[in-house]
């Protein structure tokens, strides 16, 4: 009696599935409706390929059911997605329009049911040519003839990435308008996207680096995105070639997180702040790099979203990191990366084209305004962090503007004020290079006619301090000698073995003698091994470090920041100096570890002189087999790194 019940409950079902799927909504036209939203009607997901022929249709109607009863689960190929309608024209008009809110479909089938019978109306594939369109629009539109009262058509589409089709039937009118209306939207998203791609440009023009060169390729693969998914490609660059049509879009998909990981790494600058989180950008991006023939061969960016699935958590934790640091234009960035996260990853890739979770069917719109929210907030932040240079890129642009209304004695008075100008550094050097030799010269020159004329009271005493001027004055000329290459430097240098961490705190000390706590405030990270020891000159790069800081609390600005720290790599000791001051432009940071560079004031150097400091400071670090570096700091300054080798080495230089 139990089985009995259970078979009937079972019946009871299947006929009412059975029924539900054949008594479908109807979707009903009168002379009011202008669009209507076609997602609710019934679907069915071919995942298996089972649909081979017309005549296997009728045995799967049973199985279509609402998209939203539908198991949506990823596929790493393309599959076909049929769609019933049932129709019930009361209108006047027969001509209406079927968008897909897509520019391009692999696969497209159309069929008019009549009676049982399946007349097939439509049929293109991924090679088909823009002119064999029924409708030569941008977008992907299909015309169907209703005739008054019932009709029904199946639809068999496949889309890019399997993502959710936006199903609209429109109009004439309507689609007019919808169709002005998405050409006039996309044109003018292109035209804004291009405009910042031309700033980017000019920004590179100017401040010539990697991350610049990386956020102007990002920038171009996102403006042919846009083109690309209004459909612009195809219509105008490769109409007869459907197939490469297609290839093209699957190539962009496939390179554009390749430059949006290199850019974010450059950004940050993680190479220098966060090694650990720079190696997995860089395997990151290997991953997409190898993904980009597998997507061309396999027609597919199935992988590369997968890919960029795993690459949520190390957004999410890239967020948090920058979110904490405390350098200009770091928020806008967490933002733009938060954007990026949200619209493309979570919602377009995770959610509706990959993982098939939730139904986004203006996709296209998500992918679109997330990219361009995301490059303007870039923009923004590039424009913080770089806003010391605005200045110079506004003058360079108003130099070149002016150019073209320049005379021949205008450009001639330009060379004339380099040349004074070269000409007054000129003599700067040697109005401070004499006062270095005048002032010990003339003490000595006192000495000595004290001494001649015997009216010194302390014959010893004055020898003494005459002594002590030829010191310093030889000392004044070594100095000299590191900075011109003239003479062996590791003959003047006192090599022992020094327990670093020891050193360092030394060091820290003798730094906050020369700092006044109500301007400036001078902090040290030391988490050296005490036992750890290298072999190294203490006095010579105590004094480099100290260089280092006092240029920082001389040129930083009031209240600047200076942080002090030291780590070991494999084979390396980087001591790190930066400050909150402003940054330095590319130009200066090539030349300033330039014997004579000044790019304000002069600097003082170890022994007093002009100018020579960070030269001198190269030169020392040399000496020691390392190398001296600089770059722009996430504190919103100058970041000095020196780094040393672990490992005794001897190096002359000549």
């Amino acid at each position: 009696m139990h089985f009995i019940s259970m078979l009937l409950i079972a019946s009871f079902l299947f006929v009412g599935h059975a029924t539900s799927a054949e008594h479908q909504q109807r979707f009903v036209i009168d002379d009011t409706t202008t669009q209507i939203t076609l997602n609710n009607a019934t679907f069915f997901y071919d995942y298996d390929r089972q649909i081979k022929a017309p005549g296997d249709i009728s045995e799967f109607l049973p199985q279509f059911v609402p998209l939203n009863k539908i198991d949506k689960r990823p596929q790493h190929k393309l599959y076909s997605k049929w769609v019933s309608l049932k129709l019930d024209n009361q209108s006047s008009s027969a001509d209406w329009v079927l968008s897909f809110g897509f520019a391009r479909l692999p696969k497209l089938v159309v069929y008019q049911v009549d009676g049982g019978e399946f007349e097939q109306v439509l049929s293109q594939d991924e090679d088909a040519k823009f002119d064999e369109r029924p409708v030569q629009d941008p977008q992907m539109y299909l015309p169907l003839d209703l005739k008054p009262g019932h009709s029904e058509f199946l639809i068999e589409y496949q889309t890019f990435a399997n993502a959710p089709a936006n199903l609209r039937l429109h109009s004439n009118a309507n689609y007019l308008s919808t169709s002005q209306l998405s050409i006039l939207t996309n044109a003018s998203l292109a035209g804004v996207v291009a405009a910042i791609l031309l700033i980017v440009i000019v920004n590179l023009a100017f401040n010539r680096n990697t991350t610049n060169v990386f956020y102007a390729m990002w920038t171009l693969l996102f403006l042919l995105i846009v083109i690309d998914m209004a459909g612009f490609s195809f219509q105008y660059f490769w109409p007869n070639h459907g197939f490469f049509s297609g290839q093209f879009s699957i190539a962009l998909m496939a390179i554009v997180p390749i430059f949006h990981l290199l850019f974010v790494r450059g950004f940050l600058q993680l190479k220098h702040y966060h090694p650990t989180l720079n190696t997995v950008y860089v395997l990151g991006t290997w991953l997409y790099i190898i993904l980009v023939p597998t997507a061309l061969y396999l027609e597919s960016v199935y992988y590369n979203l997968l890919a960029s699935t795993f690459v949520i958590p190390l957004f999410v934790y890239t967020c948090i990191w920058s979110f904490r640091q405390k350098g200009p234009g770091m928020r806008t960035f967490t933002y733009s990366l938060i954007n990026h996260l949200l619209f493309l990853n979570v919602l377009t890739i995770v959610g509706a084209s990959y993982g098939n979770l939730i139904d986004v069917f203006e996709i296209t719109s998500f992918i679109k305004v997330g990219y361009l929210i995301e490059v303007l907030l870039f923009t923004v932040a590039l424009a913080l962090q770089h806003k010391s240079l605005q200045g110079q890129l506004v003058k360079h642009l108003e130099q070149q503007v002016n150019a073209l209304n320049r005379t021949v004695d205008s450009e001639r008075q330009v060379v004339n004020e380099q040349v004074n100008q070269l000409k007054a550094k000129e003599e700067q050097l040697f109005t401070d290079l004499s006062h270095e030799l005048r002032t010990p010269l003339t003490v000595m020159k006192i000495q000595v006619e004290s001494l001649q004329y015997n009216i010194v009271e302390n014959v010893e005493d004055s020898y003494a301090k005459l002594m002590t001027k030829i010191d310093e004055l030889h000392k004044f000329i070594d100095q000299l000698m590191l900075v011109t290459g003239d003479r062996d430097v590791a003959s003047i240098l006192n090599k022992e073995q020094v327990k670093v961490a020891h050193f360092i705190n030394e060091t820290f000390q003798t730094c906050m003698t020369y700092v006044d706590p109500k301007k400036a405030r001078l902090e040290v990270v030391n988490r050296l091994d005490p036992h750890f020891t290298m072999q190294f000159d203490k006095r010579s790069i105590g004094n480099a470090i100290l260089e280092v800081v006092k240029n920082a609390l001389k040129y930083g600005g009031e209240g600047v920041d200076i942080k002090m720290s030291a780590m070991v790599t494999e084979q390396n000791l980087v001591l790190r100096i930066e400050d909150s001051g402003m940054p330095l432009s590319y130009d200066a940071h090539r030349q300033l570890f330039q014997p004579l560079f000044r790019e304000e004031a002069s600097r003082s150097s170890l022994s007093g002189g002009k100018g020579m400091g960070l030269a001198v400071c190269k030169k020392i670090v040399e000496c020691h087999g390392g190398k001296i570096d600089s770059h722009n700091s996430l504190l919103g300054g100058l970041c000095i790194e020196i780094i040393l080798p672990t490992a005794e080495t001897d190096m002359a230089l000549v």
